[in-house]
């Protein structure tokens, strides 16, 4: 078991069991996603992405969630299309959490498309990969991305930060992604979440950490099974006051202002203390 200084107590045995159903689970989304391919392999990808993404992925990511023992308390609520999504990041289970949230896809990190499992399920079923680190990527990616979300409907997410932070901290947001809320015509939906239970107690600030993970932490197998084998887990979501594309038609709001707006709504949520 992974050892970690918050000394929250892990089951390897409920973390195998949970494990299992969620390789039981994977296999038969992917297999879904697969045959919907082939039957619309004759249309445009985007019809096959708006509909794997709210029949298939959205109703599984709910469902994975409550395997992984996650119980969620939402407040507030999202829009089902045409909106790009941004939280605070904190580890694995934030892109799972989005999906879950709303019908989304979600923008993530070339270091997740390396690991071997994880990375190539998240391929199969249409995530789109970037390497933060080059800007050529990032300008590559908006073009296609822009036309995935006008002509598909879906939400599209990602983390500003561009890494996970301690639970407690936010990094400073990268602005570059909001230019995909302006040139599709979207609008941008905050959200501001806080683990805040696990084993049935609260969470204390130097616990959050427990949930955070970063590729050179070593293996990502061993973080998971340290946080499946967490019992009774909460995790609370505040959904923030959305921007709408008629805010920033009207207000010619450009993708820094986005960026700007976006983060000190999340961070005010953040420094709340009634989580």
């Amino acid at each position: 078991m992974q050892q970690h200084p918050s000394k929250l107590k892990s089951s390897k045995f409920l973390a195998y069991i949970r494990l299992a159903l969620i390789m039981l689970i994977l296999v038969l989304l992917v297999f879904l996603s697969v045959i919907l391919r082939i039957v619309l392999f004759f249309l445009p990808r985007h019809y096959f992405l708006r509909f794997n993404v709210r029949f298939i992925i959205y109703p599984f990511s709910r469902l994975l969630m409550r395997i992984v023992g996650v119980r969620l308390t939402v407040i507030g609520e999202i829009a089902k299309s045409n909106l790009l999504i941004v939280s605070n990041h904190q580890g694995l289970i934030d892109s799972l959490l989005h999906m879950a949230l709303a019908p989304c896809m979600v923008i993530s990190n070339t270091d997740v498309q390396s690991m071997k499992i994880i990375g190539k399920v998240m391929g199969l079923l249409g995530f789109v990969f970037v390497d933060r680190s080059r800007r050529k990527s990032i300008q590559e990616l908006l073009a296609p991305t822009i036309t995935m979300i006008t002509k598909s409907h879906v939400n599209m997410s990602f983390f500003p930060e561009g890494r996970p932070n301690d639970g407690v901290e936010i990094h400073p947001f990268k602005s570059s992604f909001f230019k995909i809320a302006i040139d599709s015509n979207s609008g941008v939906q905050p959200l501001a979440f806080r683990w805040t239970h696990a084993n049935g107690n609260k969470l204390s600030k130097e616990q959050l950490q427990f949930f955070t993970y970063f590729v050179t932490d070593g293996s990502v197998v061993q973080h998971l099974i340290s946080v499946l084998g967490l019992r009774r887990k909460k995790l609370s979501v505040r959904v923030l006051r959305a921007i709408t594309p008629e805010e920033i038609s009207k207000n010619n709001l450009n993708r820094k202002d986005l960026s700007q707006q976006s983060e000190t709504s999340i961070r005010a949520a953040m420094l709340e203390n009634d989580w």
